[in-house]
């Protein structure tokens, strides 16, 4: 078994928000509660995006790197999920076990 590792730096957090505020929108279409917030995405991504840029400018990069960190916790399985479907899909012979999320 080989444990993969990734460090990455110089992160684009607004393109990370371009990606996910749009499904999160879908999942609160879809009938997941969210509260005002919830609403809001749910009825105009557009703006939930926006939202999250201006949000996103205002936080230090500590910070920044704290709720990547607490996302990838969160979404953890999901990741797994979509990285395993990534490999199958490009015909790539390896098993993903894990993903470590770790502050360095």
């Amino acid at each position: 078994m080989i444990e993969l590792k990734i460090l990455v730096d110089n992160i684009d957090y607004d393109s990370i928000a371009d990606m996910l505020v749009p499904l999160i929108a879908e999942k609160m279409r879809e009938g997941e509660k969210g509260g005002i917030l919830g609403g809001i995405l749910a009825k105009n991504p557009s703006t939930a995006t926006s939202m999250a840029h201006t949000l996103l400018k205002t936080m230090s990069q500590d910070k920044r790197d704290d709720l990547l960190l607490q996302l990838g916790t969160k979404y953890r399985d999901k990741l797994l999920q979509k990285g395993r479907e990534l490999l199958d899909k490009n015909g790539v012979q390896m098993e993903l076990c894990d993903i470590a999320i770790k502050k360095v």
